[in-house]
């Protein structure tokens, strides 16, 4: 296939970048020490915290990390919900040299034990609700040392703030690193392979889907955002969070979506520009309750979900601003934008950013590539895609000369525009958040009862999918166990979005 998204590029935006070959804290902390008194992150606890002091706190975390061991080559467990804190702890991660194993802090129990044992995780950087929580899982998979990032100094762990204030950050070691190799962060949506496993990202990685995505999106003036997805998913992080402190901006985080502070701050905050999964945009608009209001927006970015028309038409008549798409995934962070002059173009994930490459071609041989208009499996190619997945034998699955499968099902019209048609692999999304029915069949396959089941995701209105099972029974067991027995004995064991609606029992 030819480059038909050409003939619909942005004027402004270059086709090829040039990228840094550098750490990936490096843009934050030189926007620290170019400008240490400007407003880094903030949030309803906190009104400002400055580059220079986020830089410092996050230098006296990787001084701590460095004086307990961790260095280039380690593994840190990193789980925070979307705080300032949050923030600021995994740019110390970076800063120590160590991997971040980014693990979503609603992980519980046998989950989190299955991420983190044998993977020589000894120490974290967490939030303080989610070390209370799985301490003893933790402890049992040998995590030995903890910076907690938002409660009170105790017995066996420090706090962020404690290390800040005992002034760590001047014991910082600059690491020594190789960005185009390194491992920078490990995330656990591994959506392509369709089961829990880690992806791979290195330092030049994070770095260089950041800065083509900035370029697409041509934001007038630095970032002003509020980030409301997860900082432990690629929308929150990368689209979100870094999109601000890489470029001399300020991130409102957000710990739980609240669209009446949310408007407020669009309304008298400055913010210019958002990004989030639809439901957010959903609720905000019924917050605003119709008309037109004069804000800064120039921007809103939904990703995650299919997008609604009506919500679509909605932004722009309420704030003045357009309301567009993208597509990503955890193998290959932000790959597609909506540019803002086909904003008005509807169910489009848009075309691809600077330096990505595409094709549609037929899912049963993806080496027969398919035409504009044709339905097809969505290959990509691009120099931030991930290093890898931890389990070499999935990575000659997901590889074919050099592009990577997608799983996903797309077709691109005659002016380059993508379109979602489904998937290939074996995923359910709720709320945008994303399930691997696999992880849940081996937990149902752990019940006494239990000798065969199957996963799947149900359609809801108002959720996208529900996670519901179907089972059948070892000889025996028939009237011995109710589905609602097993439905607890596997929602008892995930996080709140991964839990089985519905158990249906069959022969």
């Amino acid at each position: 296939m030819d480059r038909p998204w050409l003939s619909s590029w942005p004027k402004g935006v270059p086709e090829s970048l040039e990228y840094p070959d550098e750490p990936a804290y490096t843009p934050f902390i030189e926007w620290a020490s170019r400008e240490p008194s400007s407003c880094a992150l903030a949030s309803q606890e906190m009104d400002c915290l400055t580059y220079g002091e986020a830089a410092d706190m996050a230098r006296a975390a990787a001084a701590w990390l460095q004086s307990v061991g961790v260095g280039p080559g380690d593994s840190v467990l990193f789980s925070a919900f979307n705080t300032v804190e949050g923030a600021v702890g995994l740019m110390g991660v970076w800063m120590s040299g160590a991997k971040a194993v980014v693990v979503d802090p609603l992980t519980t129990s046998e989950d989190l034990k299955f991420q983190l044992e044998g993977r020589g995780v000894r120490a974290a950087v967490v939030s303080g609700e989610f070390y209370e929580r799985e301490k003893a899982v933790l402890e049992s998979v040998g995590v030995e040392r903890f910076l907690l990032l938002d409660i009170g100094e105790g017995e066996g762990y420090k706090t962020l703030r404690h290390v800040y204030k005992k002034g760590l950050a001047r014991d910082w070691r600059e690491p020594s690193l190789k960005p185009r190799s390194d491992v920078a962060v490990a995330f656990y949506y591994s959506g392509i392979a369709g089961r829990t496993m880690q992806t791979l990202h290195t330092h030049f990685n994070v770095i260089a889907s950041t800065r083509a995505y900035h370029a697409m999106i041509q934001l007038s003036g630095k970032p002003r955002t509020i980030v409301v997805a997860p900082i432990t998913h690629i929308l929150g992080l990368q689209a979100s969070l870094l999109m601000a402190l890489y470029n001399g901006g300020t991130a409102f985080v957000m710990k739980r979506w609240d669209p009446t502070k949310a408007l407020e701050l669009v309304k008298g905050w400055g913010v210019n520009y958002l990004a989030g999964a639809p439901m957010m945009y959903e609720s905000l608009l019924k917050e605003a309750g119709g008309g037109s209001l004069k804000t800064s927006l120039q921007l809103g970015v939904s990703g995650g979900a299919p997008l609604k028309p009506e919500v679509q038409d909605g932004f722009r008549e309420t704030f003045g601003a357009p309301l567009t798409q993208l597509y990503g995934m955890t193998e290959t962070w932000v790959i597609t934008f909506q540019p803002k002059h086909l904003a008005d173009v509807k169910a489009t994930v848009g075309i691809p950013l600077p330096d990505v490459d595409v094709k549609i071609v037929d899912p049963e041989d993806p080496r027969s590539e398919k035409g504009v208009g044709e339905v097809g499996e969505l290959l990509v190619k691009a120099p931030w895609v991930m290093k890898g997945y931890e389990d070499e034998a999935e990575n000659k699955k997901v590889f074919v000369d050099g592009w990577l499968r997608t799983g996903d099902l797309l077709v691109m019209d005659e002016r380059g525009l993508l379109y979602f048609r489904g998937v290939r692999k074996r995923m359910i999304k709720y709320k945008a958040y994303p399930i691997f029915p696999r992880d849940l069949e081996l937990i149902l396959a752990k019940h006494p009862a239990v000798e065969e089941a199957h996963v799947y995701g149900e359609p809801h209105p108002e959720y996208g999918q529900i996670p519901v099972a179907e089972v059948k029974l070892k000889p025996g067991w028939r009237g011995k166990v109710t589905p609602e027995e097993l439905m607890e004995f596997v929602n008892s064991r995930v996080a709140f979005y991964k839990k089985v609606r519905k158990v249906v029992i069959r022969d």
